[in-house]
């Protein structure tokens, strides 16, 4: 059995995998964490796995955290995978193919495991990200925008008087104060530029298109678009599935 760990920016999702199928599995925030207590306490219950497999975006000092802690408790280096020009009949439109978010290229091998046709995969976190996949496996390329909170960021660092709100599900079109009105900007922004991304490639694909949003902010912004869209939270570790089955 193979642990798969999808590390972003903030938090870890992980889950055991049997094949390609999921089975036990979790999150936990590693932001500003020490991670050998947050991952004794994840992982206490796990079995040694035969391997650990990574998507990993959070940078080069979890990783080497992350090698220490599976060295010292499983005996074992984790994989960390990264995209390649191929790889199970997705193919890669980047110039330079590891240059692609080791996380986008996960989600869209996740994506087509649940679609047959053209597909538009967006990635709600700290960027959004979205990918075109066209039925036969072809990569078209795709789109790199700010997230949620990185536009709240940028209105308070650019304005004064402004802090960020936390995050809230509940949103209105205008807002009676500052702090709703900023969470309602930035949400109504990501969700109206998914529906015109999505719809531009809808009018201008030859084939029916699906669209899948995954990530941590997928649930606030789903509700607040136009076109119909897919929520699959573990896309990226479904991708992680594929490519550890992968020889």
């Amino acid at each position: 059995m193979n642990l798969l760990l999808d590390i972003g920016n903030s938090s870890i999702k992980w889950a055991q995998v049997d094949g390609t199928t999921l089975l036990a599995s979790g999150s936990v925030v590693h932001r500003d964490a020490d991670f050998g207590a947050l991952a004794s306490h994840a992982w206490q219950a796990v079995d040694t796995p035969q391997r650990v497999v990574v998507s990993n975006v959070a940078g080069a000092a979890i990783a080497d955290s992350l090698n220490a802690w599976t060295e010292r408790h499983w005996q074992l280096k984790p994989c960390f995978v990264r995209a390649t020009r191929q790889a199970a009949g997705l193919t890669n439109a980047y110039t330079h193919p590891e240059t692609l978010g080791v996380d986008r290229w996960a989600a869209m091998l996740g994506a087509r495991m649940d679609h047959t046709g053209a597909l538009c995969v967006v990635d709600c976190g700290t960027a959004i990200t979205v990918d075109h996949v066209a039925s036969d496996g072809m990569h078209r390329g795709g789109l790199i925008l700010a997230g949620i909170d990185m536009m709240q960021q940028a209105l308070q660092g650019s304005t004064a008087n402004l802090r960020v709100p936390g995050a809230r599900q509940d949103v209105s079109l205008l807002a009676c104060n500052t702090d709703d009105a900023i969470a309602s900007g930035s949400l109504y922004a990501a969700a109206a530029a998914i529906d015109r991304i999505a719809g531009d490639l809808a009018a201008t694909s030859k084939e029916p298109l699906h669209t899948v949003l995954t990530g941590g902010d997928a649930a606030r912004i789903l509700p607040l678009m136009n076109i119909t869209a897919r929520h699959d939270p573990d896309l990226v570790l479904k991708g992680l599935a594929v490519l550890a089955g992968v020889k």
